[in-house]
């Protein structure tokens, strides 16, 4: 049921806090009340809606010429009523509310007709205000439009409200984080300051006189940003807010701040790659720098990603990891050194902008009909819809299909021919969006399902480190491994410790304990086709102390003929 007038206009200016002004116009706003009282009055008595006698709009469209201007300057704003496809409607007669969306205090602004306006024929639908807008203080704000009756129709425009030149209106900015003079162990720094007289105002944050992040103030003026590129040693930061004219209007004071990180002759340093700041969905490289005597390192994610990291060098460790989670990750990372692990956090921050993107591309041909090919795959974030480009030349994909789901077949291929993939996500227009997966082939007909012979996992000591070392699977993509405190042979209840594509995985085993503690791992096989073989049931492993003891036992002997993997379509 639609809302009265009277609840309507009671609403906005609670929400728009109109205050003492209220009280200063209420003379002007009562004729217009009791005349749409009456006006409702007789719609009711009679059966006739809002919108019935005439056409309704769908939407307001709302100029402000021009839209970037000074504080007092006066500006020309204009109202149209139109219909979905932007007709303007021609018999409309209502009244709409007027509004600045980001002021609190309606002091600080004038609107035409004291906020509420009625449409009358001499109008044409199309209402011109001459000089009928003016705010009296600075920063980007919303004009807003929309029916007294109906709040859904209704349209805005964001016009950005600078200062006049002058070095005395230049207005100051606190930064209450990092702290001036103070000393910083994140590669990520957390920025919180204020500017009380810019609300809803651009800025930028320099540092070492380089633009590192931008972004506009809140509506009582607060920032709270998070900025990469800091340097060891010392860094200079500063915050300045420009009006539409690109004239500084808000300044920080220039200060400075200490980046140290940890190093403690056990952990060193830590290294991500491309960037600090990547999007949703990136391939992100973790390299940490560490002490030779360290056996070691888990990479820890405040998302919930905890995995081994290789061993590249005596003192370096690497990872990679696609970060699919939007937002500030926190980096940790534990340690084994000599026995006995040390942990770190807080080590850096990841800044993970939203983004969608395809991952891993599967292909496999139908289990009856080769012509046709299943195409899967992984996705990060969501998207409308998906590309499917594909060809029989990597440079040039010629046919595409567009799907609404991860899964799609393909039909009328041509067995034992090449054809190439790629997939690109799509918005609700059909415009790329995100990023585009790599291109992908596949022989079509051809069975890539994984081979298994003879295959067995054993225990291997290399110098003080201890692996799980398995042999070699056909048309395996990685091997997952999974551990227990528990005795159990599904991988759900188990925890993912590692994910490699070599054969080896080294497990951590603590000489120094004084008793026997156990574990069981759970060895998989991912394969190209999407299915997953378990390479045996878990095998209870000895993993404190005592050393040169057999740690995991010879895996199933499947015999000297040939066992395939259910196909995925069959998984």
């Amino acid at each position: 049921m639609k809302r009265s007038f009277t609840q309507n206009f009671r609403s906005r200016l609670r929400c728009n806090g109109l205050g003492q002004k209220t009280a200063l116009h209420t003379k002007n706003f009562l004729p217009k009340i009791w005349i749409l009282f009456g006006v409702f009055l007789v719609l009711g008595l009679f059966g006739v809606s809002h919108g019935h006698a005439a056409t309704q709009p769908d939407a307001f469209i709302v100029e402000v010429q021009p839209s970037s201007f000074d504080v007092n300057e006066a500006v020309d704003i204009t109202i149209k009523a139109v219909t979905a496809n932007g007709d303007i409607v021609k018999d409309y007669q209502w009244d709409v509310f007027i509004e600045i969306d980001g002021i609190a205090d309606t002091a600080d602004y004038v609107v035409p007709s004291e906020w509420l306006y009625t449409f009358v024929a001499q109008d044409q639908w199309v209402k011109l205000f001459s000089k009928g807008l003016i705010v009296k203080r600075s920063g980007t704000f919303a004009v807003k439009v929309s029916d007294i009756v109906n709040e859904s129709i209704a349209g805005e425009k964001t016009i950005i409200v600078g200062s006049s030149t002058n070095a005395s209106a230049t207005e100051s900015i606190s930064i209450a984080t990092p702290a001036d003079g103070g000393i910083e162990r994140n590669n990520v720094v957390n920025v919180i300051a204020n500017a009380p007289q810019l609300p809803n105002s651009p800025y930028s944050i320099f540092l070492n006189n380089s633009i590192v992040a931008e972004g506009t103030t809140d509506s009582i003026g607060d920032i709270n940003a998070y900025m990469s590129g800091v340097i060891a040693w010392q860094n200079l930061l500063q915050i300045k807010i420009s009006n539409a004219n690109n004239e500084i209007i808000g300044e920080s004071t220039s200060m400075r701040f200490t980046y140290n990180p940890i190093k403690d002759g056990v952990f060193d340093s830590v290294q991500i790659l491309p960037s600090t700041k990547v999007k949703q969905g990136t391939k992100t490289t973790f390299n940490v720098s560490t002490s030779d005597s360290v056996s070691s390192a888990v990479i820890k994610l405040s998302n919930g990603k905890s995995l081994p990291m290789d061993r590249k060098t005596a003192w370096l460790f690497t990872k990679d990891i696609v970060i699919d989670t939007e937002g500030n990750i926190d980096v940790g990372v534990d340690l084994l050194n000599a026995g006995k692990t040390s942990s770190y956090t807080g080590i850096a921050t990841v800044i993970v902008e939203k983004s969608i993107s395809i991952g891993k591309i599967r292909l496999y041909s139908d289990s009856i009909d080769k012509t046709k090919l299943n195409v899967t795959r992984e996705t990060v974030g969501k998207a409308d819809k998906y590309k499917v480009e594909y060809g029989t030349s990597s440079d040039l994909l010629d046919q595409f299909v567009i799907a609404p789901t991860n899964e799609i077949v393909i039909n009328n291929l041509t067995i034992g021919q090449t054809y190439y993939f790629q997939i690109t996500p799509l918005d609700s227009t059909q415009t790329a969006i995100g990023q585009t997966s790599p291109v992908t082939q596949i022989v079509v007909g051809q069975d890539l399902a994984c081979i298994v012979k003879n295959i067995s996992v054993r225990d291997q000591k290399i110098g003080d480190k201890y692996y799980l070392v398995r042999s070699w699977v056909e048309n395996a993509d990685k091997y997952l491994i999974y551990r227990s405190d528990f005795d159990t042979s599904d991988s759900s209840k188990m925890q993912k410790v590692g994910e490699t594509t070599g054969t080896m995985f080294e497990y951590p085993f603590d000489k120094s304990s004084k008793t026997d503690k156990y574990a069981y791992y759970l060895v998989e096989a991912a394969c190209k086709n999407g299915s997953n073989l378990k390479i045996d049931n878990a095998k209870r492993i000895k993993v404190w102390p005592v050393e040169n003891v057999l740690l995991f036992i010879v895996i199933a002997l499947f015999g000297y003929c040939i066992f395939r993997l259910y196909k995925y379509s069959e998984n």
